[in-house]
Formats: structure tokens, sequence, C-alpha cells
């Protein structure tokens, strides 16, 4: 087999395993050694300019989309203030993702009133940053909620309206974001989208294991 055979079939047997990479970077970085191939046969060997031409587009534009994907992906400072939440409920985000995620949110306060009432469907998902909110069902307090929970998950995640009322013990700070702009990311930013849910799940669980203990407790007595 000849050299420009050799690079021709280089070309094409990168591309095919291209088609099993499921990871976006090394997809790209795969088809962009593929078509460096395929243009060096076309260009050098077979002196079709029309296909080096379109071969050098597709180096082109692989090449802009990788050194886009590693900036993104290289490590971002968090601020301290908030180095907390990042550790404890998004540590399963890149520091990128999580400041995105962040600073689509807006922070608000409340004092001595309500985040949420039951029965309505929340069009906001809140996150505490600072003071205590109680968890009120039928007008009895059932649970606290401070730094690092979240209000209206629930109704985030099934879009049915919210079970309990949570009202502010004093002032009450928090970030809200918008469900419907978060929703979007769902197919917007798939992988994203399924961090976050996982972020939630974890706090729902947090959230429902004191409460079956109680309950246990009080079935047992």
């Amino acid at each position: 087999m000849n050299e420009s055979l050799i690079i021709l079939n280089v070309g094409y047997a990168l591309t095919f395993i291209a088609l099993a990479i499921r990871e976006v970077l090394w997809l790209r970085a795969t088809l962009t050694a593929a078509q460096v191939s395929l243009f060096t046969y076309h260009q050098f060997y077979a002196g079709n300019t029309t296909a080096a031409f379109w071969t050098a587009i597709f180096v082109f534009v692989n090449t802009y989309n990788i050194i886009k994907i590693l900036l993104e992906r290289r490590p971002k400072i968090i601020p301290d203030e908030i180095r907390d939440l990042y550790e404890g409920i998004f540590r399963n985000l890149t520091t990128s993702e999580f400041l995105y995620f962040w600073n689509m949110g807006t922070i608000k306060s409340v004092t001595d009133g309500y985040l949420i009432h039951s029965g309505e469907k929340q069009k906001n998902l809140l996150l505490v940053l600072s003071g205590i909110s109680s968890v009120e069902v039928n007008g009895k307090p059932i649970a606290n909620l401070e730094r690092g929970s979240f209000i209206a998950e629930i109704s985030f995640l099934t879009g049915e309206p919210a079970s309990a009322d949570v009202h502010a013990k004093g002032e009450v700070i928090f970030i809200s974001w918008k469900s419907e702009r978060l929703k979007n990311l769902k197919h917007e930013n798939s992988s994203f989208w399924m961090k976050l849910q996982h972020a939630l799940s974890e706090d729902l669980i947090k959230k429902v294991k004191p409460q079956a203990k109680r309950d246990s407790q009080i079935e047992n007595d």
C-alpha cells in the first residue's frame, strides 16, 4: 500500500472511530485528526482542491470548538462566600457549570413573610443563603430550612402545586431561579440538567430521612 492510500485510510478509520465516541471533546479531536489526514490526501496527493478546501473548513470549525470547550472546562475560582454551597450541594458540577448556574439566579430577601404558599404552583426554585425558614402544613411547623436548603424543589421537579407553606422567621436571604428558564436546560444542556436533578434529589433525601425517623418514633410510642 502506497503512502497516499495509507493517509486516506487513516482518515476514514479515524472518522469511523469518532462515531463510537460519546465525549464531545474527544469526538471533535478525533474528527479533526481524521480531516487533517483527508486534507493531506486531497491537497497533496489527489490534487482535489475542492475537497481539500471543505476538509480545511471542517478542521477550522472543529479546532475553534475544541478551544471553546477547553476554555469552558478550565477550572474557575469559586468566591469564598459560596464555596461551601458548591462543595456541599453542587460538587457534581464543574466550577464553570456552577458559576453559570449561580449567575442565572437573583438574590432576594424576605422578613417575617411567606416564601411560598401551599396549593400554589411555583414559578421559581429557591435556595436559602441565610436565616431560617419554617415549613408549615395546616399552620403546624414540621421542619426548619437553613443555609443550603432548597425551597419548592418538589414543585420544580413534578410541576405540582406546593404541598406546604414556607415562612421566613426573621430575615431570610435566598437565591431564586426561574423554573421555566432552568427547565429549558433539559434540551439545551442535558448533562447539566441531570446533574441539577441529582443535587435536588440529594436535598430531598436529606429532608425526608429525619422526617421518616420522627414518624417511626411516633408510631413506636
